[in-house]
């Protein structure tokens, strides 16, 4: 199959090798893998993982391939707090959470990074941009930091997280999904500290 007819019937710009033999389902699937193995070699196909590839010359949504590499997925922590400017450094990956282990792909669009929460607490984010809410990006950041963070105004003040756009009540509406004394703690001390 030709590259131009493959992208028709393909209609995304992520896909897997499994999804490749379904479009091209008249093909023998070793030769749908030769074929892939030459499109990556001739530059034509990015491999984003192992069985995960993109069109080199497309310009997927960054959710997009986030799915693709870990599923179900959100933006939040790091990445999200620094487009929420709540953490004023430049963040240089992706990081994600995830119901799956923790995990991360190291890719040519990017780093990719997965850290794994428990499902009573995967929420909180938008469905089409995969972005968490900045409540849930903060409450996410403090759990998976939770025995770096300390809780005293010096601490705050060194680690330079703004929250004082943060809406609390939906910061501890999260927090409860954890079941952590610990966290709650934390942001309560982050709370008044952002208070003042």
């Amino acid at each position: 199959m030709k590259l131009k007819d493959f992208k028709k019937k393909m209609q995304k710009n992520v896909f897997t090798t499994a999804q490749a033999h379904v479009i091209a389902f008249r093909d023998n699937p070793k030769l749908i893998n030769l074929q892939l193995h030459q499109w990556k070699k001739s530059g034509d196909v990015v491999q984003l993982k192992r069985g995960v590839f993109m069109f080199a010359d497309s310009k997927p949504v960054i959710a997009e391939i986030a799915g693709s590499l870990c599923s179900p997925c959100y933006f939040s922590l790091e990445y999200a707090l620094s487009l929420y400017g709540i953490m004023p450094e430049a963040v240089f990956s992706y990081t994600l959470v995830t119901t799956k282990k923790t995990q991360q792909f190291k890719t040519p669009v990017g780093n990719f990074i997965y850290q794994s929460i428990k499902k009573e607490a995967f929420t909180g984010f938008d469905v089409k941009t995969l972005i968490a809410d900045p409540e849930k990006a903060l409450v996410d950041y403090f759990y998976l930091n939770s025995s770096r963070l300390g809780a005293n105004e010096i601490f705050w003040e060194e680690s330079r997280l703004n929250g004082s756009e943060l809406d609390f009540s939906k910061v501890f509406y999260y927090a409860k999904l954890f079941k952590s004394g610990k966290l709650i703690t934390l942001l309560k001390d982050f709370k008044n500290y952002a208070k003042t």
